[in-house]
C-alpha cells in the first residue's frame, strides 16, 4: 500500500498539475493576449497588472478561469498538500507540527488565492476593489513562499527517513 501511495499520489498530482498548466494554462494564455495568470505570478501583481489581465481576458477566457481552471486549481492544492504530508511523515513532535502547518498553510493560501481571484473575475476590471487585488497578490506570494518551505521540509523528512532505513 505504501508503494502505491508513494508513486500513485505524486503521479496523480503531477498529472493534474500538467493538465492545469499545460492544457488549461495554454488556453488561458491564448484568451488573455499572452498575459500570465494571477496564480503563476510568483512575485505578485499590482493594481495596473491585475486590471490589465482582466481587460485582456476574452469572454471565453473568463469562462475558462471561472470554470475548469477554478475546479482543477481547487483539486491540485489538496493533492499537493497530501503529497507534502506523505513525504514529511512521520509527523510527530515539533518538527512534525511545523511540517503539517507548512503543508496545510500552502493549501489554505492557494484556496484563499483562488477565492480572491474569483472575486476579481466576478467584479471585472472597472469594479474590482484594490483591496481584493492586493490581498490576492499577497496570497499568491505567500503560497509560493510557504510551498518552498514545505518542499524543503519534505526533502529533509524524506532524507531522515532514508537514513534511518539505511541504518537498520
Amino acid at each position: 500500500m505504501k508503494r502505491a501511495i508513494s508513486w500513485g499520489l505524486p503521479l496523480l498530482t503531477l498529472a493534474v498539475y500538467l493538465y492545469l498548466v499545460v492544457v488549461l494554462g495554454q488556453r488561458l494564455l491564448a484568451e488573455s493576449g499572452g498575459l500570465l495568470p494571477y496564480d503563476l505570478r510568483v512575485t505578485g501583481y499590482d493594481l495596473a497588472q491585475a486590471r490589465g489581465l482582466l481587460r485582456a481576458l476574452t469572454p471565453e477566457g473568463f469562462a475558462l478561469y471561472e470554470g475548469p481552471i477554478f475546479w482543477t486549481d481547487t483539486l491540485f492544492p489538496a493533492l499537493m498538500g497530501l503529497c507534502l504530508l506523505w513525504w514529511m511523515r512521520p509527523l510527530h513532535g515539533a518538527f512534525g507540527t511545523v511540517c503539517m502547518m507548512a503543508a496545510m498553510g500552502y493549501v489554505a493560501l492557494d484556496w484563499g488565492e483562488n477565492m480572491l481571484v474569483q472575486r476579481m473575475l466576478e467584479a471585472g476590471p472597472d469594479w474590482v476593489r484594490p483591496a481584493d487585488i492586493f490581498a490576492a497578490s499577497a496570497f499568491t506570494q505567500g503560497k509560493f513562499a510557504i510551498l518552498a518551505l514545505a518542499l524543503v521540509l519534505a526533502i529533509r523528512a524524506s532524507m531522515r527517513r532514508m537514513r534511518r532505513r539505511g541504518a537498520e
